[in-house]
Formats: structure tokens, sequence, C-alpha cells
């Protein structure tokens, strides 16, 4: 494992250890398994037909009825898991970026314009997938309590 996966695992972990935390990342794993958008590194949003595991979130939770279909999904996301997490959900967002950016894309050096970067969807989706299954698999939550049951992918 890298040390850019191992950051992003890191943070994750940190996430997963609240209550709050832990569904959103089960929301953006349902999410991601339903398979209607690419999930991209990074960014919230890719002209609405890729997103970030944390867009896939709000999606899934509008979805589902957890987040209301308007505003920013920041906003819902940062009052769904609260100021202290929210600063991990960007922090991790950033960790992402990187990992994806490294080592599952393709750059095309540009001369005159930034670097044009084409994230590999179908490897980047599967390790996405995998990490956060793992991630919710392990540990308990910050109060002591059990890890609730894993929503899989299929």
């Amino acid at each position: 494992m890298n040390p850019q996966e191992q950051r992003v695992r890191d943070d994750l972990a940190v996430l997963a250890e609240s209550d709050r935390g832990r569904e959103l990342l089960q929301l953006a794993l349902r999410g991601i398994g339903r398979g209607d958008r690419a999930v991209t590194a990074g960014c919230w949003t890719d002209r609405g037909v890729a997103g970030c595991l944390f867009q896939h979130a709000y999606w899934q939770g509008v979805e589902e009825g957890v987040f209301a279909d308007e505003g920013r999904p920041g906003d819902w996301i940062g009052s769904f898991v609260g100021a202290g997490d929210y600063g991990i959900v960007i922090r991790t967002i950033g960790a992402f970026d990187v990992l994806a950016k490294d080592y599952y894309a393709d750059v095309k050096r540009r001369r005159l314009l930034p670097d044009r970067v084409d994230v590999r969807h179908d490897e980047w989706r599967a390790l996405v997938e995998r990490i956060l299954v793992a991630t919710l698999a392990a540990g308990e939550t910050r109060d002591g309590g059990e890890t609730k049951e894993v929503a899989t992918v299929s």
C-alpha cells in the first residue's frame, strides 16, 4: 500500500468512528454501487455525470430522503456530520485527489494549459469500493458502540 492510499484509509477510519460519519460512508458505498454515475477524485461533481465519494453520498441521501435536493451538497453533508467531521470530509477529498492523480490517472502534459488528468474510472471505482468496505467492516464508533451492518455492493 502506498503512502497516499494509507492516508485515505486513515482519514476514512477517523470519519467512520462517528455514527454519522459511518452513515455518510454507507450512503457513499450504496450510491457508488448503484453505478448510475462515475466516481471522480477530489472534486464534488463532473457535469453531473460523475462525483467524488461524498457527492455519491449526497445523491444517495437525496434518493433515500436523508438530504433535500436543494442547496449545496457540502452544506447538507456538513450539517449531517457536524463541523468536526466535515473537516475530515474536506481533508479526505484532498487525499483521494492525490491518490487518484498519482496512481489511477493518465496525465497528458500540455505546454500552455494545465495538464489534462484523466482518471481511469473502472480501476478507481473498484479501489474506492474496496476501501469503503474495508473501512466500514473495521473498528467501533467513537462512543464505543458496535459497528453497524455494512451495506455491500453487488
